[in-house]
């Protein structure tokens, strides 16, 4: 007969330490997991999201400063958006129409990078031989561009809340970057193409020979940078129907897309 032998108390291999130590692998696995969870809570609270932009963007060429450049309207946003935290990057190529030019026939490539809050215009104002122009485009109009009442249509260069990283874009603001023309470079819309411009500027001469060119005049000197230089590029003025200008806004506090569009360009 076969009895069951009794171990002594102090020999029996006891269950209790392996029941603790997987315990204690639980209880730090669920701290650290708690650690990880709220670091990565913290980061995603400590972030910004973008915002959504729609836009109905234009650009024209019409061979004379009247009607010509780039402009852009918002249809819709999900923030009202600071033009400070915005780029706007034009990129297109097309052929050098320029006859007097040596590349004359040759794909020429153009664009260009327009911060908030960073220069990029710069012509005479008229006031005085001296009086050059340094300020933001494109320019603000409508809602988002501050007070309506001190808006300048034709003059915003002397209106720091239309400058690009002063105004907001909300539903209805618009961005507008036109060529220099007629009275001190700024674009007057009463002018026409058969009127003579001695200041220079972009189609200015009013004749056959003007459009489509830069002149220089008593006071649109050559090297001078005028909005649609700013915006779109040097040599945008070869730019005719049938090309393609592609505009993209970045938000710069995550360095995301918000816009992005290959935008056909009209003459008029």
């Amino acid at each position: 007969m076969h009895y069951l032998r009794k171990v002594p108390e102090k020999n029996r291999e006891d269950a209790v330490s392996p029941v603790v130590g997987v315990m204690l692998m639980l209880v730090v696995t669920i701290i650290i997991a708690a650690v990880v969870s709220g670091f990565s809570g913290g980061l995603s609270k400590g972030s910004r999201d973008s915002p959504d932009l729609v836009l109905d963007v234009h650009v024209i060429n019409t061979g004379s400063y009247l009607g010509s450049g780039f402009y852009a309207t918002v249809l819709g946003s999900s923030e009202a958006i600071s033009t400070g935290d915005l780029k706007i990057v034009t990129t297109w190529s097309t052929t050098d129409k320029d006859p007097k030019s040596s590349t004359y026939g040759a794909v020429i490539h153009g664009g260009n990078t327009s911060a908030g809050g960073v220069s990029n215009v710069n012509y005479n104002t008229g006031f005085g031989s001296s009086s050059l122009v340094y300020c933001p485009a494109p320019f603000g109009y409508g809602t988002g561009a501050g007070a309506a009442a001190a808006q300048n249509p034709t003059r915003p260069e002397g209106e720091p809340n239309q400058y690009f990283g002063n105004y907001s874009l909300i539903q209805g603001t618009t961005m507008k970057a036109y060529p220099a023309g007629m009275v001190a470079g700024y674009q007057i819309g009463s002018d026409t193409y058969t009127q003579i411009n001695s200041n220079g500027g972009y189609g200015s001469t009013g004749t056959a020979v003007g459009l489509y060119n830069y002149t220089p005049g008593s006071r649109y000197k050559t090297g001078q940078i005028d909005p649609a230089q700013a915006v779109l590029g040097g040599d945008w003025e070869n730019l005719r129907a049938g090309d393609t200008v592609n505009v993209k806004v970045v938000y710069v506090p995550t360095s995301q897309v918000i816009f992005q569009k290959a935008v056909s360009v009209t003459e008029g």
